[in-house]
């Protein structure tokens, strides 16, 4: 059963590999060939020692190398010892051959898998990311793709040679002497037993580990990520140090268990070798002193046991190393096999007809499990006709599903229920891409990119023109900061922007949305950590660009709300109300009468 799974591992993991592999099997065959050319190089290579013991024991008899030895006198002796080393120097060349061709090829295929898997990772919805610590993806597109590189080298390398050069023994074995074959093939078999026991306890350990070690990155990455909080709470920094050592400890125990395993494999190895050689000594011994066997046949097969010695030993420790690797390979194969969840349709609305109607019908959205407290819905029931070019604000208390909803329409989380369209096309049919480079966006939190401002403020701008940019800088009034920037515009951005203050990583936010210029904004609280006159001033040039443009304005402000077409606030993930400036003015001030009402009959009847 472990054999079959571990051969239905390696199959699938061949499967998931092989769309990767593309343009390698001119590379593979010729490491093929090299491996082929090894395993004959080391099958030979003993045959000189046999001949030279034969020719001194008087077992070389009338054959050409008792005639070599016996006319050559020294000669022939330096001859069968020149040809020992030329067996060897081409065993040699062979592997190192064989081991750039095939190391080569699982580098570069697994390089590509890598690429491909962190391509599936940031296209997966929201929720997959709500579910998976940042550290425990990390664990996976770094670590994992590196062990399966590993492992896939280890395959490629020794697993396939070792059983190639096992077989072709065994063949030359039985050839010149059944019987001591047998003692080799019996040694062959238990050390293949013993290998495919120990696999699936290896397995199961190496699945555990990599949870762990999941945990311990993602510890590791909330903690630097929240460096500076940690700092600043004293107790914090013992807090996360002794989280982290907790995990770490478990790490460590799950590490230690799969390297006993594994050395415990080898040292049964060692030892079924070692028993296999001795029986071959006795039994090889025996036959020789009744005649039955040369000595330097005897010479031969203890050469070739010793020789499978060190495959054997390699073949176990790749043992571990491909229940490492197959578990792996099942991780990220889920990782790259699932759909994006996200609506991935084909259809593309023209750009000079995109208008950007939104419509909302009875729209139910999951709250992340994470996040889920007494709240299942994070929306549910939304309903909205925003006419293209109208502007909607969006306001409700901490939780409402402010963020939610611009994340719906952005295509970042799906409808579990209900419809949504942009000009009446549904967007699980729309090209989300395609749609998301005519938004412009200002999320709540922003985040900037480990590239240079430029880069960041022209990201989904094809070919952004520098005039263009320096007057969406000059709008945002971030222009000033830039040009005191060391290298200006061409100034890398580290650690996620997290240098710079929350009101400067605001303005380039704002300034990348007006460079954008799209025909739908989605602006989550945009001027939330300005102070009150950069506020107003970008409010106005916010409402200038935004004329005519739909538009979802989350946002606390009365002033702004009065300048919008719509308002909608949410409560608890529902609509509390929908309607004109106007008509939420005094839905507003009718809610706050009545609670003035309640708590001055509250405070006269206490």
């Amino acid at each position: 059963m472990t054999a079959r799974r571990e051969g239905l591992g390696l199959l699938r993991t061949a499967q998931l590999l092989r769309p990767y592999a593309t343009g390698e099997g001119r590379p593979l065959a010729l490491g093929a060939l090299l491996s082929l050319a090894g395993v004959a190089l080391h099958v030979v290579r003993p045959w000189p020692l046999k001949w030279i013991v034969d020719a001194l024991t008087g077992h070389a008899g009338g054959s050409v190398v008792g005639m070599l030895t016996r006319d050559a006198g020294i000669g022939g002796f330096v001859a069968l010892g020149g040809a020992y080393i030329l067996l060897s120097a081409g065993f040699a060349a062979s592997n190192y051959g064989q081991d750039l061709l095939l190391n080569g090829i699982g580098n570069r295929v697994l390089y590509r898998f890598r690429t491909v898997l962190f391509e599936r990772v940031l296209a997966k919805p929201l929720s997959f990311h709500d579910a998976h610590e940042p550290g425990e993806l990390l664990t996976r597109v770094v670590y994992d793709t590196s062990r399966l590189r590993r492992g896939v080298n280890g395959v490629l390398l020794h697993v396939f040679q070792t059983l190639v050069l096992f077989a072709v023994t065994l063949v030359v074995l039985l050839w010149v002497a059944p019987g001591l074959a047998a003692v080799v093939a019996t040694g062959g078999v238990v050390a293949f037993l013993l290998m495919r026991r120990v696999a699936r306890s290896i397995a199961t350990a190496t699945r555990r580990l990599r949870r762990k070690e999941g945990a311990v990155a993602a510890a590791a990455a909330d903690d630097l990520m929240s460096v500076r909080d940690v700092q600043t709470f004293g107790r914090a920094t013992s807090a996360a140090l002794g989280r982290f050592g907790k995990r770490n400890a478990m790490s460590l125990a799950g590490e230690q268990r799969v390297r006993r395993l594994a050395a415990g494999l080898l040292a049964q190895i060692e030892l079924v070798v070692a028993i296999t050689v001795a029986i071959t000594l006795a039994v090889g011994g025996h036959a020789v002193t009744t005649g039955s066997l040369s000595a330097g046949d005897l010479v031969l097969f203890i050469s070739y046991a010793l020789a499978l010695r060190e495959p054997f030993a390699q073949c176990a420790r790749e043992t571990a190393r491909i229940a490492r690797t197959t578990g792996c390979a099942h991780r990220l194969s889920r990782i790259v096999a699932e759909s994006t969840g996200l609506m991935a349709g084909s259809e593309t609305l023209p750009l000079d007809a995109f208008a950007g109607a939104l419509s909302l019908d009875q729209v139910d959205v999951l709250a992340p499990k994470r996040a889920r407290s007494s709240r299942k819905w994070a929306l549910q029931s939304v309903t909205l006709a925003l006419p293209a070019g109208h502007r909607v604000a969006v306001t409700g208390s901490t939780g409402a599903g402010k963020s939610t909803l611009l994340r719906l329409v952005l295509g970042l989380v799906a409808p579990t229920r209900g419809h949504l369209c942009i000009d009446g096309v549904s967007i699980a049919e729309l090209d989300m891409t395609a749609l998301r480079m005519r938004m412009s966006v200002v999320l709540q939190d922003t985040v900037l990119f480990g590239l240079t401002v430029r880069e960041n403020l022209g990201l989904g701008v094809a070919s952004p023109d520098d005039a263009a940019m320096q007057a969406a800088a000059h709008a945002a009034r971030i222009d000033h900061f830039i040009d005191r920037l060391p290298r200006g515009y061409d100034t890398p951005v580290r650690q996620r922007g997290a240098l710079f203050s929350s009101g400067e990583r605001q303005r380039l936010a704002i300034a990348r949305a007006l460079l954008r210029d799209g025909s739908v904004w989605l602006l989550d609280d945009p001027l939330a950590g300005l102070d009150v006159p950069t506020s107003r001033a970008l409010a106005d040039v916010l409402l200038e660009r935004t004329a005519g443009r739909t538009t979802l304005w989350v946002t606390h402000d009365p002033d702004i709300m009065a300048r919008m077409d719509w308002v909608l606030s949410l409560k608890g993930g529902r609509v509390a109300f929908s309607g004109t400036p106007e008509a939420h003015a005094n839905w507003t001030a009718q809610r706050t009468g009545a609670a003035a009402l309640a708590h001055s009959a509250f405070t006269q009847e206490h």
